[in-house]
């Protein structure tokens, strides 16, 4: 699905200004992540929220090649799966671990508002525009990297080495000039 670019360009498409913005602030604890880590959603309400509406959330990573929805667990399901229920600004802040993020890239987290029970694909579900957070995953080092600069490391001093010792027994290997 090319879910990202459709969600970017409603985002920025002119008839989006008639959305207001959404009642609801998307955060992560980093926005620059190792893959394997863990990190920290954070969902709070804006204030001068109503009260009285309550709304579905939902948490859509986008890539250029595919999509997914972020369960409340912290894994991914291909079709849309609520982060969270029936919520309203009054209620506390969401905070919940992302387990194990992956895999490398750079990616849009979306959140998704619509009414309990409305399809987060259908734009006419929509009641706000999405509150989005970019953030990027670095590939997780390889434990061979550390032996290839250490090896690196080593041969550099080997060679410096080598070449002090051949300038040292090339200089003591002179005849003096003042020999017999």
């Amino acid at each position: 699905m090319l879910v990202l670019a459709g969600l970017l360009m409603l985002v920025a498409a002119p008839t989006e200004a008639a959305l207001p913005g959404p009642p609801f602030d998307l955060a992560l604890s980093s926005t620059s992540l190792i893959e394997g880590e863990t990190v920290t959603v954070h969902v709070t309400a804006r204030p001068g929220g109503t009260a009285h509406e309550r709304y579905d959330l939902y948490l859509l990573l986008a890539s250029v090649e595919e999509a997914a929805f972020l369960t409340p667990e912290g894994t991914w399901a291909p079709r849309p799966v609520p982060y969270a229920r029936s919520v309203s600004t009054t209620d506390p802040p969401l905070v919940r671990p992302w387990p194990k993020v992956w895999p490398p890239g750079r990616y849009a987290l979306g959140l998704v508002v619509v009414p309990p029970s409305g399809d987060p694909l259908s734009r006419a579900e929509w009641r706000y525009r999405p509150a989005i957070t970019w953030f990027r995953i670095a590939p997780l080092r390889s434990e061979s990297a550390v032996p290839a600069v250490t090896t690196l490391a080593l041969l550099g001093v080997a060679a410096a080495g080598a070449v002090a010792l051949v300038w040292w027994a090339g200089a003591t290997a002179r005849p003096s000039a003042s020999g017999p």
